[in-house]
This record gives C-alpha cells, structure tokens and sequence, in this order.
C-alpha cells in the first residue's frame, strides 16, 4: 500500500474507540484508490465521447450540404418560368419544368360541358313513392364508353324514381351516364347527364319506358361538348377545360369564352432561382457555424491568474475538421475557369463571403456588419438577378448546372457545386480507394472508448480486490486486538489476584 494512501485512511476517525473501523476504512479506501486509478482514464473517456459526438454532427452537417448542392446542381430547380393572363376570368395556365418563354395569342372559343336530359312530363310526386310509369325499360347507349353497347334498364310498373335511378347509376361505369331526381316545385322528374364533359361522353337514350302522360326522355337540356381555344391562329380541342401540353410544358385552364383573343406571356423567373441559392448559402453557413464552434479555443478570462488555462472546442485539434474550414471557403470562392471574366466567381454576381462569419451572402450596399466600411456598394442580389437575365447560362456555368436534367437533384462535376461536391464526397465516403476521413476519425475513437472501458473494468476489479484483500487483514488485526486484549485482561486479573493473596498472607501475624 502506498504511504500516500496510508496517510489518508490514518487521517480516518474512529469514533468507537475500540479496534479498527474496518468498513470506514475499507470505504476510504475505494474512494482513494477509484479517485487515484480512474479520474485519468474518466477524463479521457470524456474528452473521446464530446469528440465523437461533434464528428458526428459534422458529419449529419456535411450530408445536409450535400444534399443542398445536389438539389442546387439540378437544372430542373434553374429553369424556371412563370405564366401570365391578359385575361384570368377566361383563362389561366401554370409551367412546369423546361417550360419556354414565349408570348402566345390565345381565344377562348367553346367550353367544355355534359350531355344532359331530363323527363319532359311529371311522372310522381314523391321521390320515393310510386310513379305513373308503366312497365318497360330505359336503353343507353354511350357514343365511345365501352364501345358504344347499349345497357337496357327495365323497370317495373310504377317504380320509384330513387329506385329507377339506382338501377341507372349502377351501370354508370359501362355507360358514363348517371341519373338524379329533380323536384321542379310541383312533381318530381328524372334527369340523365354525362359524367364527364366532352363529346366522347355523349350519349343516346331510348327505351320503351312510358306513362299516363306522353313524352319520353327526347328532351336534350344541353348536348356533350369540347372545349375549344384558339392558339397563335391554330385551333385546339379538348374533352376538357384543360389543355395540357399544348405549349409544351405548360397547362391552360378555361373558364370563359372570348369575343376577341388575348394574351398568354409566359417569361423566365428569377425569384425561384434566388430562393435555391438562398437555401444552399443558408446549409453553408450552417456548417461553417459548426466548424467555428467546435474548433475554436478560448482563452482563459481569469486576469488573476495569468497561468490559467481557455477552454478548446471538441475538434480543436481535430485535422480533418480544420482542414475543411480552410478548404471550404477556398472552394466556393474559386476563380471558375472557362466562364465569362464578369461572372467567373460568386462575388462576381454579389455573392460574397463575411469576413466576421464566414457566411456565404448577398452582398449588402453598406458592406458587412461590424466593418468600418462607410460607402456603398451594389446590391448582391441585384446584381444576381440581372445576372441571371442577362446571360442565365454563364451563371449556371459558374455554379456547374447539370443540363436537361428533370430530376430535383444532380451529381455536378464542374464549376464551383463541382469543387464543393468533390469535397463533400472525399469527407464522406473517401476518395482515390480511402475510407471517408470522417468515419475514420469516429472508428478511431470508437477504439479507443473500447480500450479504455476494458482498462477501468480491469482496474475498477483489482480495485475491488485490494479493497477486499485489505478488510480482510484489517479484521484479523481486529481480532488479533480483542484477543490480545482479552490475554490483557486475563493476565491483570491473574496479576491482581496474586497480589491480593500476598497481602493477607503477609498480615497474619502467629
């Protein structure tokens, strides 16, 4: 046992007086020995764990900003058009992705509607009870519905009109025909109408269905129709209100027929474009925020004391992670090659990067925060968006679009999402047949938790031993005490009892 130990657990108190206080003493012990042996090897698990715990962030913060500049890389997410009207009462159209600019004269000429037909005489006056009509049967044939078969449904002697309806509506699939009951205010009648608008929706209604009154359901209230525009001088139909397509890539709603034609526009947007990069810029700066955060040291405010120590971040030493926070910024602020001088940077086109922060941002007309710059400066995002309308494809070429993708995302190779991409990927899965340098770091300290845990069970278990080992000496000692107290004791008595006898020997005079 070491002398430091000795010289703590004789500091113990042993209030009883009597014996050793073994269990004090063997507690004390513990403490010593567990603050002695394992403190270092706790710290240390410690410091791996914060460490493990930041790598991993990092981590989750580079595959965010991957993601974000695969989404960016896309020409899908740059080509972006919107649709005006001249005239939105009568018509509307909304663009999709690879929709072209263009101005289109376009005339409303016909809606599309439903073949409708209603009973021309009254026939009951419920819609449950019983009707005037005979027996017989109600023919429908579809002009185009499954290939133009008549359906017959026959109907008995003064059946219900809910009742007839019913049996029309459960040929509704073969026929697109579907029947209803309409109270006219004095009796109620039967209606047929077309599920759907369009001429190929039309249909032929006939049967041998009669009743007290005359007339049969001959009475068309309107007729099957299509919709009908007129596009830059060419005439278009369609079974619907919707023309799709007929621009490519665009969509035209009407809703009104037109006396004179108007006006479609349809035109690049930018505002779309400016959110994406927002979005990238804003994942960037998110990341640098962490790299910032968990490689940055501290120093010490302690004026008292000039020896004390800062505190560091998890990553402060970490290489990996100060190499990004220098490699990042150098990619993305790159002199692109191949494109225009006026637009071969992000700063050109007013994307700029904090020299407080490290954030990537439009640049402001007053300069950056806490900078003493006192004149003024062109707007960034003015300056990207006239960049995008005056020359698109030299912007995309800077960032490195991926063309004619229709996919939300895209792999970049080139331009300054190809740099940050290939760093991106060297960070996360490797590169030239490395493992990623990231995961290496957390396998790394994954081992080293490992070694250390088995180290403290090791040690936590001779801990205990010596622990054990020592209550058991200091129990025999123990017992060693009360025996030897007990031969005291004996020996007194002996010793005490001799004298006693002495003395009354010794006064007994003959």
């Amino acid at each position: 046992m070491s002398v430091n130990l000795l010289q703590q657990l004789n500091t113990v108190s042993n209030p009883n007086g009597v014996g050793i206080p073994v269990t004090t003493y063997a507690s004390e012990m513990q403490k010593i020995l567990t603050q002695q042996l394992t403190t270092a090897p706790n710290n240390e698990l410690s410091s791996l764990n914060a460490s493990q715990s930041a790598l991993t962030a990092l981590q989750a913060a580079l595959q965010s900003f991957q993601t974000a500049t695969y989404t960016l890389a896309s020409s899908a997410n740059w080509n972006s058009v919107s649709a005006a009207s001249s005239d939105p009462s009568a018509f509307t159209a909304t663009t999709a992705s690879g929709a072209q600019p263009g101005i289109y004269s376009l005339q409303v000429t016909a809606l599309a509607q439903n073949q409708t037909n209603i009973q021309n005489s009254d026939y009951a006056s419920s819609a449950s009870g019983s009707s005037n009509f005979t027996s017989g049967s109600i023919t429908i044939t579809p002009s185009t519905i499954n290939g133009g078969a008549t359906q017959t449904i026959s109907v008995a002697a003064n059946e219900s009109l809910n009742s007839i309806a019913s049996a029309v509506n459960a040929d509704t699939t073969l026929t697109g025909v579907a029947a209803q009951v309409l109270y006219n205010g004095s009796s109620y009648q039967l209606e047929f109408s077309s599920t759907q608008t369009g001429t190929a929706y039309a249909y032929t209604l006939g049967g041998t269905l009669i009743g007290t009154g005359a007339g049969q359901f001959t009475t068309t209230n309107t007729s099957a129709a299509n919709a009908s525009i007129n596009l830059g001088g060419v005439t278009l139909s369609s079974s619907t209100n919707t023309f799709t397509n007929s621009i490519p890539n665009v969509t035209i709603n009407v809703s009104n027929t037109m006396s004179t034609a108007g006006t479609l526009s349809i035109a690049s947007s930018t505002s779309s474009t400016v959110a994406a990069v927002q979005t990238w810029m804003s994942s960037y700066n998110s990341l640098i925020d962490l790299l910032h955060k968990d490689t940055a040291y501290t120093p010490s405010t302690n004026t008292s004391n000039p020896n004390s120590s800062g505190t560091s971040g998890p990553l402060f030493t970490d290489t990996n992670a100060n190499n990004l926070l220098s490699q990042l910024p150098a990619a993305v602020s790159q002199i692109v090659s191949g494109v225009s001088s006026s637009m071969n940077s992000l700063a050109a086109v007013g994307i700029v990067e904090s020299p407080t922060t490290g954030h990537l941002e439009f640049q402001s007309s007053t300069g950056f925060t806490g900078t003493s710059f006192t004149g003024t400066l062109q707007d960034g995002q003015t300056m990207f968006t006239n960049a995008l309308t005056s020359n698109a494809s030299g912007v995309q070429q800077l960032f490195g679009i991926v063309q004619n993708n229709s996919s939300s995302t895209a792999f970049p190779t080139t331009g300054v999402l190809g740099s940050v991409s290939n760093l991106l990927t060297t960070y996360l899965t490797g590169a030239g047949g490395q493992s990623s340098p990231i995961q290496s770091d957390l396998n790394s300290i994954s081992a080293q938790e490992t070694n250390i845990n088995n180290y403290l069970t090791q040690v936590n278990q001779q801990i205990a031993q010596s622990v054990a080992n020592f209550t058991s000496q200091l129990n025999a000692l123990n017992a060693a005490i009360q025996q030897s107290q007990a031969q005291t004791q004996a020996l007194s008595a002996l010793l005490n009892g001799s004298s006693g006898a002495g003395s009354s020997s010794g006064s007994s005079i003959p």
